[in-house]
């Protein structure tokens, strides 16, 4: 009996049952469509948390952060730290350095080792590195000849592209060039405020492009004019006052120190007095950023921000600059580097934060690594990515469980049919017996029912699955971009069905069908031809 015979006798026998193999056909078609839809669907989520986090620019940064000393346990007594009782040494260590850190923190705070240009470059050097970048800032004044007020604000320095999606007026500042761009609160603040017309157009924004501002930085809280300014007006914001006031008070405090005896004081009083005319101390190691000192610089206006509102900073990336978030006033890196490398504590200190950008397809989670092994603080979205995927993995492995316990249920099921057809063909078996048939024939007719089945439940169950992952895309497509917030999705479809899960899907579904046809195919074989002529 060849192939061709056994396939007509094995389509035969199946279409004899029409109704049992009608159902069996449909387990098997419903068991590898939920195989094959659960496959495309963990196969493209983890396709999509690829796209969609190194798709992305902001995925490629790493913020480098100096960490604090910790506490040096030699420069505190010894009865502060010490701990009584009986415990183990592992908890008394615990406890010893817990209270080493709350005495410390009653102490002056110790300042971390900064950024240092050297330490900067050995960052670079690290193979995936693409750039690093770092940002000055510092409390700034901007006057504008129009305005007795000057806009009050701080200051950065650094590369601005970030800054493109935020421009509603003119453009970004060129590398070196004496250039500014402020938000558009610091030209509330000048008195640049109407607008043109009902379109919202701010005609002020496009006058105030190639107008000249003069940006003061530096300085700090208790310089002398502003604690006598204090001292005087009470609780109105010295930052209220005009220019001339600045002016006239800064007279003020070089004549008052002079003329104190003057005044019906007592010794102590004159002494709290001239506390306020101290000059700050110049930068130190401890207090890097105490210094009087006010540095200067005129620049044009070539490009206007938009104010981040409330909601778009709940949206922001998490690993944007805080200055760029935070400032007024923006300037170019090779500019910005000139006025403030002007003030004592820019010229003598690094930096304390750094952004590194990797290149795109580097190795992210090892040059996050390689900086934590240089003793600093690193964060990225590597660690998100890296959760994000494991949970997408763990669904889908689920996912894939349930579908092959449908698949093996609907095994079960052919393996109760063809059982079943075993005893209702046990004439038919003797007869094929008797004019040849082997036992390997036999055997074979019974699996190659099984393998049929399969094969066409298998391509019934994957037609079914292609067309339900059509409308299931567009429905989870459109759940993930209402969590979005408005933001574009990169990736084009949530499922994902390679030409080998096809393949896959159809050997996996007649492997199983195939398998549950062997005991009643064995069960067959082994009937004796003499008792099967008889049966029935």
């Amino acid at each position: 009996m060849g192939m061709r015979q056994l396939l007509a006798f094995a389509l035969g026998g199946l279409w004899r049952q029409k109704v049992r193999t009608t159902l069996t056909l449909v387990g098997v078609m419903v068991g590898t469509c939920a195989l094959a839809f659960s496959l495309a669907l963990g196969l493209g989520l983890r396709e999509f948390i690829e796209t969609e986090f190194k798709g992305r620019e902001d995925f490629w940064r790493i913020t480098v952060h100096v960490e604090e000393p910790p506490p040096d346990p030699s420069t505190v007594p010894e009865k502060e730290i010490a701990v009584r009782g009986n415990m183990s040494d592992e908890r008394k260590a615990r406890i010893r350095e817990a209270l080493l850190e709350r005495y410390q923190a009653t102490r002056a705070p110790r300042l971390p080792a900064p950024l240092t240009p050297e330490k900067l470059r050995a960052i670079a050097a690290l193979p995936d590195v693409a750039e690093v970048r770092t940002y000055r800032s510092g409390q700034a004044y901007v006057w504008i000849d129009s305005s007795n007020l000057p806009a009050r604000g701080l200051a950065t320095s650094g590369k601005l592209d970030d800054l493109k999606p935020r421009l509603i007026a003119g453009r970004l500042p060129e590398h070196s060039a004496d250039e500014i761009v402020l938000s558009e609160l610091a030209l509330y603040q000048l008195g640049i405020q109407d607008e043109a017309d009902l379109n919202h157009v701010d005609a002020d924004l496009e006058r105030a492009l190639g107008r000249t501002v003069k940006l003061d930085v530096g300085g700090v809280e208790n310089a002398q004019s502003l604690a006598l300014a204090r001292a005087l007006i009470g609780r109105r914001p010295p930052e209220k006052l005009t220019r001339k006031q600045l002016e006239v008070l800064d007279k003020l405090t070089e004549a008052l120190p002079k003329k104190l005896d003057a005044f019906d004081l007592t010794e102590a009083e004159k002494n709290e007095l001239r506390k306020l005319f101290e000059t700050p101390a110049e930068p130190t190691r401890e207090r890097p950023h105490e210094s009087s000192k006010v540095v200067s610089g005129h620049y044009r206006i070539v490009g206007v921000v938009r104010i981040l509102t409330r909601e778009d900073r709940k949206k922001r990336d998490p690993l944007a600059r805080w200055e760029l978030t935070n400032s007024d006033a923006f300037l170019p890196p090779a500019t910005g580097e000139r006025l403030f490398g002007r003030l004592p504590w820019a010229e003598e200190n690094g930096f304390y934060s750094a952004e590194v950008r990797v290149k795109p397809g580097g190795d992210l989670p090892g040059t996050a690594d390689a900086i934590d092994a240089m003793g600093y603080r690193t964060f990225s979205l590597s660690k998100w990515f890296a959760a994000a995927k494991r949970e997408v993995t763990l669904i889908a492995a689920g996912l894939n469980l349930f579908a092959m316990i449908a698949l093996f249920v609907a095994g079960i099921g052919i393996t109760n049919t063809l059982v079943t057809s075993v005893v209702e063909r046990t004439k038919e078996i003797g007869i094929l017996r008797a004019v040849g048939a082997t036992r390997g024939q036999i055997m074979g007719l019974f699996l190659l029912e099984g393998a049929i089945v399969g094969l066409l439940g298998a391509a019934l169950g994957l037609a079914l699955a292609r067309g339900f992952i059509a409308w299931a895309d567009r429905w989870v497509r459109g759940l993930i971009e209402k969590q979005m917030d408005g933001e574009k999705m990169l990736s084009t479809t949530i499922f994902a069905f390679p030409w080998w899960l096809w393949v896959g899907a159809v050997v996996f579904a007649v492997g199983v069908t195939t398998l549950a046809a062997l005991y009643p195919a064995r069960r067959a074989a082994k009937i004796h031809p003499i008792e099967a002529l008889r049966y029935g």
